[in-house]
């Protein structure tokens, strides 16, 4: 198996976070084919399953509702006929007479819910259709089973539309899909916010197990994201940014660059470099490749530096062999950038330490 795409959140007070992305040179050659499983099958007559998610979605920093629309292609490379699909609707878990209550509950353990939780507002799925034709579906808790109008045969594809929305919440148990209050700004991070096809294998064939707030097994694949946000907000995301030029541009960039905090006093009011403009919006486009899950992370008070590395692996292109670059990100709030100023770098020296040692590291981004 490939690495898997992680955000690793520190508490509040040290948020820097890193999201490990797609297997895609910086120098933007991209890979003709996207099964990359088939390249290193394990063993003769090995499959999985492969997607490709088409997501656009909007996230109203006021309401704190993402609005997506998603369009995702899957791939049966499995010998077997599929009638039926299922969906995880991970953030339903946190919700009054969820399993994973019921669950607390029975560890003497109990939540409070916010104003979304508490009317069972978690993810809600407003339409799923194929080929136009809206699909029969059956909702457990975080798991939906939807029913093909026309049986999936192997060694072919089907694309699902579906209209969404998910909502932030504040309640009292841990979820990794969390807003909260920065100073005056509000900070977001979205993971497992999506609606994502439950993993169909060789081994256990559908794998639908309920969200009990534990890992996550995703099919690896491809994703194209845009997410619409207010103008004043910094994403980072997983996957390579396609439109930098448009909502970083180098001036931009160079005003929010971390080393210019470093005699930032901490916790200290954030310097307003972007004004709030209401009802002006920025849209961040990312691109992924062998992937197995798209996260994000909003905050207007993100500061960033990145830097690149060439750990060794050779790449033709036309400025010749360069290698294989590995963009090291470091985003921090602006309140805590002191000390942090070298934190790309020091990313950039572990990656060529265990490129060295252990193996090329795969992923264009960390």
């Amino acid at each position: 198996m490939y690495k898997c795409d992680t955000v690793f959140g520190m508490k509040k007070f040290v948020l820097l976070l890193f999201f490990i992305s797609c297997q895609l040179p910086i120098a933007n050659c991209q890979s003709s084919d996207p099964l990359y499983w088939k390249n290193r099958k394990p063993f003769e007559g090995y499959w999985q399953q492969d997607v490709h998610y088409k997501i656009k979605a909007t996230l109203n920093d006021s309401s704190q509702i993402v609005t997506g629309e998603e369009q995702l292609t899957y791939f049966n490379n499995s010998p077997d006929t599929l009638y039926f699909v299922y969906f995880h609707l991970y953030q339903n878990a946190f919700q009054p007479g969820s399993y994973l209550d019921n669950l607390q509950d029975n560890n003497d353990a109990h939540p409070h819910y916010g104003k979304y939780e508490k009317q069972k507002l978690g993810i809600s799925v407003d339409t799923l259709t194929s080929a136009g034709i809206q699909l029969r579906t059956q909702l457990d808790n975080t798991i939906l089973k939807v029913f093909l109008d026309k049986p999936l045969a192997p060694n072919s594809s089907k694309v699902f539309s579906i209209q969404f929305k998910t909502y932030y919440d504040s309640g009292s148990t841990r979820r990794r899909m969390k807003t909260y209050k920065t100073g005056a700004f509000k900070h977001f991070n979205g993971c497992q916010w999506y609606p994502k096809i439950c993993v169909y294998d060789r081994k256990s064939g559908w794998n639908t197990d309920q969200h009990m707030n534990r890992e996550f097994y995703g099919d690896y694949g491809t994703f194209d994201v845009e997410l619409t946000i207010g103008s004043t907000y910094i994403v980072e995301a997983t996957g390579v940014l396609q439109n930098e030029s448009e909502v970083l541009p180098d001036t931009l960039k160079k005003k929010l660059d971390i080393k210019n905090f470093k005699d930032k006093k901490w916790d200290s009011k954030p310097d307003t470099i972007i004004p709030l403009v209401k009802g002006e919006t920025k849209t961040w486009k990312y691109h992924a490749e062998n992937v197995h899950d798209f996260a994000f992370t909003a905050d207007p008070t993100y500061r960033i530096h990145d830097t690149i590395i060439y750990p060794g692996r050779a790449v033709k292109s036309p400025l010749g062999d360069l290698g294989v670059g590995v963009r090291c990100v470091a985003i921090v709030q602006e309140q805590h950038a002191s000390g942090w100023q070298n934190a790309a770098e020091y990313l950039a020296r572990i990656i060529a330490v265990f490129s060295r040692d252990f193996g090329v590291y795969e992923y264009p981004k960390i």
